[in-house]
């Protein structure tokens, strides 16, 4: 079953996320398109397959090193965070369109892919949760994150326009959510 996956993810990459077929993915793995069926019953199966391999990857880079928010200025360790995030999602652009865009007409993760998921999420937001921040606050968060990789990706692919961003957006963001955040003079007057 791993080794379908692994297929899935290359022909992803190579053709488009939705632009595999059944028969192009057997002959990756070197069996008739009949036969994958005996492993996954439908092609959004394997992409739910996809997609949970993908937040088990999610979760594995956000815990990669420690963010401590306990100490240290909050601006770092958020645009840490935001940094991170990014960096997963810039990295691979067909994973990031699996786990967050829903480009597959009709998929739906199942139960168990879809708790992977809120526990990626869960793990990525724990260090904001420590800092206080909670609901629309983390909502707030989590828009601006995606808005820069989704300008990254959509507009500057290959350069690093939005990522150079994240630092800015960091400070603009804790001024307006942690009322005892100060931003830097030169950074309130922008």
């Amino acid at each position: 079953m791993a080794e379908i996956v692994t297929a899935a993810w290359e022909l992803s990459r190579e053709n488009g996320l939705g632009n595999f077929s059944m028969r192009e993915l057997g002959t990756k793995v070197g069996m008739k398109a009949q036969s994958l069926y005996s492993y996954f019953a439908s092609k959004h199966e394997i992409y739910d397959a996809m997609f949970c391999e993908g937040n088990h990857s999610l979760i594995e880079a956000m815990q990669s090193s420690s963010i401590d928010s306990e100490n240290g200025d909050r601006v770092e360790l958020v645009a840490a965070l935001m940094r991170r995030f990014f960096h997963f999602c810039t990295s691979d652009p067909v994973r990031y369109q699996l786990l967050f865009q829903r480009t597959i007409p009709d998929f739906v993760p199942s139960e168990e892919s879809f708790s992977v998921a809120q526990r990626a999420y869960d793990v990525a937001l724990e260090p904001l949760q420590r800092l206080g921040l909670t609901g629309s606050e983390l909502d707030l968060v989590t828009g601006v994150m995606a808005g820069l990789v989704a300008q990254q990706l959509s507009n500057d692919p290959d350069g690093d326009r939005w990522e150079l961003l994240i630092d800015q957006a960091t400070s603009m963001l804790l001024n307006e959510l942690v009322p005892d955040h100060k931003a830097s003079p030169q950074k309130r007057n922008r």
